[in-house]
């Protein structure tokens, strides 16, 4: 017993406050281990309002950059607008003076054939177009003149070579007669005269030395031509006039029946359609100043737009 006594005085023997120690620096140690977390935690906070901030000043500065590639597109876009307004404008004006011009040459080589040579004509501004009636010229189905043809075309020619002078050359080379006015004086505007023929849409019979109307046409054209020009000691002023690069005004062409004036779907011997025509072109207005500001400003948007992307 005395041994037994001895063994249980020998076991170690635990208290209240041995517990109280023990979770005392549990607490310790997870306060400090919370602790460092919530450092740690606040650092990464800081950390990220930091970036948080830079990154909003980035994307401030770069919405600021945009913005101010937008409005220098809008104002390259406003003022490409007001160029091509202005060109257009520009553009319709000269085409306006260039569609008088032709209105004003065809309605005095009328008057003129008219009144002073007594030869009906008509004309057509809208298409620059002096149309002479087949039967003041060739007999049918020919392609040589009547004898009153050939007189026709005489004072056709005289009435061309007073007028056709104050259009034809360029500014520099041309030659002022008398009878250009300040009005008709408007040189390096002619730029061609072609001479048409047309037919009716009536085949042609098997005896006629012309194959078909076509032909018929172009020959036509060609005697037109020829009488128009002269020749030899005989050769007119309308064969030396030259448009403004310097090449003969003249030139020929035949349509047979493909251009009439009153469509036929059957063959009809119309003779509104048998014709020579003379339609006249004069030249193109020039390229504005304005044209070399809209590619400079097509290339500053293209620019603006490119750094866009």
């Amino acid at each position: 017993m005395y041994q037994q006594r001895r063994r249980e005085s020998r076991a170690p023997q635990y208290t209240s406050h041995d517990y109280s120690i023990a979770i005392s620096d549990v607490m310790s140690a997870l306060l400090y281990v919370f602790i460092v977390i919530l450092v740690i935690f606040a650092f990464n906070m800081v950390s990220t309002e930091k970036d948080y901030h830079k990154e909003s000043r980035e994307v401030i500065r770069e919405r600021e950059q945009q913005e101010k590639k937008l409005q220098r597109l809008e104002a390259g876009v406003v003022e490409l607008r007001t160029i091509s307004s202005r060109l257009k404008e520009e553009m319709e004006q000269r085409q306006e003076k260039t569609r008088q011009l032709l209105t004003q040459l065809l309605t005095d080589l009328q008057d003129d054939l008219q009144h002073q040579e007594n030869l009906k004509v008509f004309i057509d501004p809208n298409h620059g177009i002096l149309r002479l009636p087949n039967e003041i010229l060739f007999p049918s189905g020919k392609a040589q003149f009547t004898p009153e043809g050939e007189e026709n075309l005489r004072r056709l020619a005289r009435v061309l070579e007073r007028h056709l002078p104050c259009y034809a050359g360029s500014v520099d080379r041309a030659v002022r007669t008398g009878f250009c006015d300040d009005r008709r004086w408007n040189p390096g505007t002619l730029d061609a005269v072609f001479i048409e023929g047309h037919t009716d849409n009536i085949p042609l019979s098997k005896a006629n030395p012309h194959s078909n109307n076509l032909h018929l046409s172009g020959m036509r054209a060609i005697q037109t031509f020829a009488t128009l020009m002269g020749g030899g000691d005989n050769q007119s002023l309308l064969a030396e006039l030259r448009n403004q690069a310097g090449q003969p005004v003249f030139g020929i062409s035949g349509y047979g029946a493909y251009r009439p004036v009153v469509a036929h779907d059957n063959p009809t011997p119309d003779p509104a359609n048998r014709r020579i025509d003379l339609r006249f072109f004069l030249i193109n207005p020039k390229s504005s100043v304005a044209i070399p500001q809209i590619f400079d400003a097509l290339d500053g948007l293209t620019r603006t737009l490119d750094a866009l992307k």
